[in-house]
């Protein structure tokens, strides 16, 4: 199954958005699926997703949205 189906069935199966942007990677612990989220959704997106999923390892990785910021002292 190539990379493109296999994003869609994880979509499908873990009820994510298609905006988010996804990623396969390989480390030392083997096989890894990467989702890049916006930093709100990160701790939800978290507590939904397995920690595995088909022999993948899940991660999510946020981001900051444009426009957002922190003010610094």
């Amino acid at each position: 199954m190539n990379k493109k189906k296999l994003i869609e069935e994880f979509q499908r199966e873990c009820v994510l958005s298609k905006k988010y942007q996804y990623s396969f990677d390989k480390d030392v612990c083997g096989k890894t699926i990467e989702v890049l989220v916006p930093q709100d959704h990160a701790k939800r997106i978290r507590k939904k997703l397995p920690g595995r999923w088909r022999g993948y390892r899940t991660i999510v990785i946020f981001h900051e949205e444009p426009g957002k910021k922190d003010d610094e002292d």
